[in-house]
């Protein structure tokens, strides 16, 4: 006659055994996780937060720096440069702080491959000079159509006796578009062991010839300023780095404040400045004036700062 204790041993045992079954189960597929490039990267980092999730409810505790570890190492190979830059941090990162670094990564490949941007080029040089082969034309000596030669001015090359059409230097639109798809990108480098900065600057963001014009970037995770000339206090330093969102990468000659004065007729004081002698556009970073208590306005013409004001 079975007993009730018989009874209990016998599906303590079964469902014990399956319990271990499952938790080599989800130990495998953490393991075995691998992100791909056809597949959005933030939507596999969900799936890897499930896995994670599972794996706590079985009672296997995983401290935070194995899980960023582990979650850089199963970057797809479209994302290498990233993955090493990540590797290469000094500081400690947490998993959130890893989850929006990627957020902001990728909205910054898909932005850039909407507007058919092209990525950094790996030990490349800053500008690149157009290809001059381009655009260039056979030069006809004769009118066909009339027989008369142009006694104009080329508005291309500003030369008489031909036309635009027919010059044989590289027409001025072509070459200035070509300059655009390529300029600002900065030489990317592997860098160890260095204290490095992350802001999301978008492409449009360095084509600006202006060293006194401010955008206000909410990708930006610091205030940027290339003229040494607006730094209020400035302290000099060396062997530090600042990432853009584009992986690339630049020296941080020194930090400092810069005092901005606004068309209200108030002066706005930006703290810990970063000055990047190589950067094109000037920078506040709307993620740290949130942080100074500010509150961004936007509307269709302009934007506003007000201070908030604590109860």
């Amino acid at each position: 006659m079975t007993t009730a204790k018989l009874l209990w041993e016998s599906l303590e045992k079964k469902y014990k055994t399956e319990g271990a079954g499952l938790k080599k189960f989800i130990v495998g597929k953490f393991l075995d996780y691998k992100m791909v490039d056809s597949k959005s990267v933030m939507s596999q980092v969900q799936e890897i937060q499930l896995i994670l999730h599972d794996l706590h409810d079985e009672g296997m505790e995983i401290n935070e720096s194995f899980q960023v570890a582990a979650v850089i190492e199963k970057h797809p190979p479209s994302w290498k440069d990233f993955k090493n830059y990540l590797k290469h941090k000094r500081k400690e990162m947490g998993l959130e702080d890893l989850i929006i670094k990627l957020r902001i990564e990728e909205d910054n490949r898909k932005q850039s491959e909407s507007k058919g941007t092209k990525r950094p080029i790996e030990d490349g040089s800053n500008l690149v000079e157009p290809n001059a082969s381009k655009g260039k034309r056979k030069f006809k000596g004769k009118d066909k159509g009339k027989g008369k030669k142009f006694k104009g001015t080329c508005y291309n090359c500003g030369k008489p006796n031909h036309m635009a059409k027919d010059c044989r230097r590289p027409k001025k639109a072509k070459k200035e578009q070509q300059g655009k798809d390529v300029a600002n990108h900065l030489t990317t480098s592997n860098v160890v062991d260095m204290d490095m900065d992350l802001a999301a600057v978008t492409f449009e963001a360095n084509m600006v010839d202006n060293p006194r014009q401010w955008w206000v970037d909410t990708g930006a995770t610091r205030h940027i300023c290339s003229e040494k000339a607006m730094f209020s206090t400035y302290v000099p330093f060396t062997g530090r780095k600042l990432f853009m969102g584009n992986s690339a990468s630049s020296d941080v000659a020194g930090i400092g404040k810069v005092v901005l004065k606004m068309t209200s007729r108030k002066e706005l004081a930006l703290i810990d400045v970063l000055h990047v002698p190589e950067i094109r556009k000037n920078l506040v970073s709307g993620s740290a004036l949130v942080k100074a208590g500010f509150r961004l306005v936007l509307n269709q013409t302009s934007l506003y700062c007000p201070k908030m004001v604590s109860s």
